[in-house]
């Protein structure tokens, strides 16, 4: 038995172009965002169900995606790392304000650790569980998740695991692409990591 899961990521913000931190917050898509979520939409096979994180950003990838297609279910535990006071604040200001916590996040997720957000692992164990969840609710089925980079990386890293210390190492999973898991006969293994085969510049991760 076969069950296939589509992991894919909201398209391009107007705050990751400005380079402002997004997690809970919300920002719309661009005009790139859009276009690339249209060019992905018939890529993506035929799906038994379709998930998403409720944030504006991923159910307007969803919308584009699958439009009424399929009913979309928003599940909490596909929400963006929560980041408290940082959420839309900029990349290079938080450099500055916190010297020691902002490139924690990036460089050293395993050590980054802020009053009022998740750290990596608070995100890792509700991303791990929902994959187990959906994986034995849809088994032998497809289905598609529409979320965010940090709860993406850490379903995938659930599969094949990865210490956090190396969570951003490549590959990367970009704005609009698509990672897939095949689970056959209960043993889970990576297909896809961040594919973007349909952009102008494409890119397929290998893992």
């Amino acid at each position: 038995m076969k069950t296939t899961i589509y992991l894919i990521r909201h398209g391009q913000t107007e705050w990751n172009v400005e380079r402002r931190m997004q997690g809970r917050a919300d920002s719309p898509l661009t005009l790139q965002g859009v276009e690339a979520a249209e060019r992905l939409a018939p890529k993506i096979p035929p799906v038994s169900a379709v998930y998403s994180s409720p944030s504006g950003r991923t159910m307007q990838t969803a919308r584009i995606l699958f439009g009424s297609r399929e009913v979309v279910v928003c599940d909490d535990r596909l929400l963006e790392i929560n980041l408290g006071d940082w959420e839309g604040r900029l990349q290079a200001d938080l450099d500055l304000e916190d010297p020691e916590q902002h490139p924690n996040f990036w460089k050293a997720p395993h050590l980054f650790k802020k009053e009022g957000a998740e750290t990596f692992s608070d995100v890792a164990g509700r991303a791990a569980g929902f994959l187990d969840e959906i994986s034995g609710r849809h088994a032998g089925q497809s289905v598609a998740v529409v979320s965010h980079t940090t709860v993406i990386r850490s379903m995938l890293f659930s599969v094949e695991p990865r210490d956090l210390s190396g969570f951003w190492r490549p590959p990367a999973v970009y704005p609009a692409s698509i990672s897939e898991v095949v689970i056959v006969d209960g043993v889970s293994r990576i297909v896809r990591f961040g594919c973007t085969a349909h952009h102008e510049h494409s890119h397929c991760g290998a893992y």
